[in-house]
């Protein structure tokens, strides 16, 4: 017996699974393409800003 099955997932990455969203409202035309690149640049700064808050803490 042969099952093909597919399971489509959006990522859940941001503290409010900003990925996620951005994607699910690119993907059912709600959003834009330039919209939709300017989160991912948005998110990467919030987690290299939590990186940095991190170090400086433990470090402390």
């Amino acid at each position: 017996m042969t099952i093909l099955a597919e399971t489509w997932e959006y990522p859940w990455i941001g503290n409010n699974r900003e990925i996620k969203k951005a994607l699910k409202a690119f993907f059912t035309g709600k959003l834009e393409t330039d919209a939709l690149l300017q989160t991912v640049p948005a998110l990467k700064n919030m987690v290299k800003s939590a990186t940095v808050l991190r170090q400086e803490t433990t470090a402390s």
